[in-house]
């Protein structure tokens, strides 16, 4: 599957592509100890790595794909990542500038998010089958945020996977296309 990645538009945001004039906010906040205390990246996190991702087609493939949460007055407050792992299967990922946690915005890009990706072709969506997210157990920030956006939390991986120096665990979070359509028409009601 390969689709270019939409731009879309929530109440107070704009969910789009990365681009070049989002390249300072991003290494910002990549490089905040507190933001990347649970992420995969290496410190301290260069401008030309994301200088290389901003120039890169946002698509929806199996490698990691990045959009940006943007604010009505145009300043980036973090992203949203997603890659494909398997058949009509991808798996999502949120950062967050520190100044803006607390405040709705993850949640109201990956709901976004998670509308395209679960909408049916047709309509312009990715129609997937099931969305999956994995964290740090330790990370109660993200985990409360995909138990709010209706997450069902899989289990737990114990030291799955060697990060800054330790073995560490490795939460598992999914929901399925028929779990999201259910959860709108409730919503709808």
């Amino acid at each position: 599957m390969s689709l270019t990645l939409p731009t879309l538009h929530t109440a107070r945001l704009t969910v789009r592509p990365l681009n070049l004039a989002d390249v300072p906010a991003f290494t910002a906040y990549h490089n905040d100890p507190e933001v990347a205390l649970y992420q995969s990246w290496d410190m301290p996190y260069p401008l030309a790595r994301a200088e290389a991702l901003a120039r890169e087609m946002q698509v929806l493939t199996s490698e990691w794909a990045t959009l940006t949460l943007e604010a009505k007055g145009g300043a980036a407050l973090g992203n949203l990542s997603v890659r494909c792992t398997s058949y009509r299967t991808a798996e999502v990922g949120f950062t967050l500038a520190r100044a803006e946690w607390g405040r709705g915005y993850a949640h109201e890009g990956l709901t976004a998010l998670l509308s395209w990706l679960f909408e049916d072709e047709s309509r312009g969506g990715a129609e997937l089958h099931r969305v999956h997210a994995s964290l740090d157990p330790r990370n109660a920030r993200s985990a409360a945020l995909l138990t709010r956006a209706n997450f069902r939390f899989e289990g737990c991986s114990v030291a799955a996977y060697w990060h800054r120096q330790s073995w560490t665990d490795d939460a598992h979070y999914a929901m399925l296309q028929s779990e999201w359509h259910t959860q709108q028409e409730a919503l709808r009601s």
